[in-house]
This record gives C-alpha cells, sequence and structure tokens, in this order.
C-alpha cells in the first residue's frame, strides 16, 4: 500500500512542477527579453535582441504551419461570417 501512496506523491509532484513551469513561462520570457535588451543597450550590440527576434518569428512561423497543415481544420472566423450572412 505504501508503493502506491510512493507513486501518487511523485505524480502530484511532477503535476506540480509542470504547472509552475506553465505560469512562471511568460514571466521567464519576460524576464530574459529585459535581461536581452539591458545587455543590448550596455555593450551597444543589436545581435543579441535580433536573435530573440528571430527566434520568436520562428516560433510564429512553425505556429502558423501547424495550424495550416490540417485540412480538416475547422475556421471558426468562417462559420461566424456564414451564421452572420445567413441572418440578414
Amino acid at each position: 500500500m505504501s508503493e502506491m501512496n510512493a507513486e501518487k506523491s511523485i505524480a502530484a509532484i511532477v503535476v506540480a512542477g509542470l504547472a509552475v513551469l506553465c505560469c512562471a513561462g511568460p514571466f521567464l520570457l519576460a524576464t530574459i527579453g529585459a535581461v536581452a535588451i539591458s545587455a543590448s543597450a550596455l555593450t551597444g550590440s543589436v545581435a543579441i535582441v535580433a536573435v530573440i527576434a528571430l527566434i520568436g518569428l520562428a516560433g510564429v512561423w512553425a505556429y502558423r504551419r501547424s495550424r495550416s497543415i490540417d485540412p480538416d481544420a475547422v475556421d471558426c472566423c468562417a462559420l461566424e461570417s456564414a451564421k452572420r450572412k445567413s441572418n440578414t
């Protein structure tokens, strides 16, 4: 019976850790951005900010690409406009 409680405790700790990472993610990204901008201002180099901007653009590109790959995806905006046209 003790093994089951240990497994549940480990699972609870893992889930709590993931929740903390999820909630702290935006704060960590903002902090990294602020540090990069500060380092760029102090050193006079724009390279750090450019690299972070390129990483952000790559993330946006990957997100948009993953959204456009699914041919069965439903466009919620198209459905809404179709509803509006049928009501008029």
